[in-house]
């Protein structure tokens, strides 16, 4: 049954943000900070731009290895569980700002990484309430599941380009042995779970070419991951230069074969029906979905002032107005939980969804 995760993030697309294991006594707080400042930016706007800016009405699953704790399956548990994690978050906001104004850029970047994931959890269960409210309306068909779930598939590849990203960027003496085991238990984690989606749209496939199409891309997939991994081992026995480079020579071939797969994996055929909603429940759903993004927007926004802080030399000229807009942007965190809550409560808001054809969260 379709539900909305009412525990911690999801699990299948959690790969190490950039730098967290970077943050040994060889590397910098700051420089640290603002790699986790991409990577959380980066996360929140793929999963607004997959969930929030889409025309379409459709639940969001979490199950299997996905879930991470007891799903909402009705509206109200979806609604209660968005308003406390709007509480969160705006204890987060709190704290990541008292962090950086003392100077503690190490707890800042963890309280962002965990600010990142809250965001990305409210975001995953506001889309579900909107749907499980559009569907509610008089008149409204419910989506018809298909082969592969979009959202997943493509937030398991977001998240392998982010490890192999980590394993070109890393610099040989901050590639520590923990960094390397977390990037490796991503990939991992990650190549399984589109490994076992795509199987399964494969036996369910009743197009000959489409059946192995699905396994070929599975097959090619894996044998890239086995020669990442082996560079990966090899860099952590034996250090050096040229075991570093393997890793970034053999990371390509494996974001181009995922990218590949979850490409054939998304085409329409695959994906089922959207909900069909009459404009009452299209109307409920861009209330919700607006909510949502207003909090989305200024998390984002957020991120940035503080990669701003993270990269301007202390007592700079600039440095009061970058701290202006942190506490602007934290402000809008603020008006945005209001704005959401006050949707899920009343289902509409006065503030709808930016137009359906933007092409991002900026």
């Amino acid at each position: 049954m379709a539900s909305g995760s009412a525990g911690k993030p999801t699990g299948e697309a959690a790969s190490p943000a950039p730098g967290s294991a970077v943050g040994g006594a060889s590397s910098q707080p700051r420089k640290r900070l603002v790699s986790i400042c991409d990577h959380c930016k980066g996360k929140m706007q793929l999963v607004a731009d997959l969930l929030l800016l889409s025309s379409e009405a459709r639940p969001v699953l979490f199950e299997g290895p996905a879930s991470a704790g007891a799903g909402a399956e009705s509206f109200e548990q979806c609604r209660d569980t968005i308003i406390a994690r709007t509480k969160g978050l705006s204890i987060l906001t709190h704290d990541v700002q008292s962090q950086l104004n003392m100077g503690r850029f190490g707890e800042a970047g963890d309280s962002l990484v965990e600010l990142g994931d809250l965001v990305v959890s409210l975001t995953e269960c506001s889309a579900h309430a909107a749907y499980l409210a559009a569907v509610a309306t008089p008149g409204a068909q419910p989506a018809q599941p298909g082969l592969v779930d979009r959202y997943r598939v493509t937030r398991c590849r977001h998240e392998v380009e982010q490890g192999c990203a980590v394993l070109r960027a890393t610099p040989l003496a901050d590639m520590t042995p923990q960094l390397l085991l977390e990037v490796s238990q991503g990939l991992s984690r990650n190549l399984k779970f589109l490994t076992d989606a795509c199987a399964l749209a494969s036996d369910k496939s009743r197009d000959r070419f489409s059946r192995e199409q699905f396994k070929l891309g599975v097959k090619c997939m894996s044998t890239s991951a086995s020669a990442l991994l082996a560079c990966v081992r090899e860099v952590k026995a034996a250090p050096s230069e040229l075991a570093r480079s393997r890793c970034a020579l053999f990371s390509g071939p494996l974001v181009q074969a995922v990218s590949a797969l979850v490409g054939f994996a998304t085409e329409p055929q695959f994906l089922g029906r959207a909900a069909a909603v009459s404009a009452e429940g299209k109307a409920v759903q861009t209330a919700i979905l607006g909510g949502a993004m207003s909090v989305v927007s200024a998390c984002v926004l957020l991120t940035q002032c503080l990669r701003d802080l993270a990269q301007h030399p202390d007592g700079g000229a600039k440095m009061s107005d970058h701290r202006e807009r942190l506490r602007n942007s934290a402000c809008a965190v603020s008006e945005g939980c209001t704005l959401l809550s006050q949707a899920l409560r009343e289902r509409s808001s006065p503030r709808t969804l930016p137009p359906v054809n933007s092409n991002s969260v900026n």
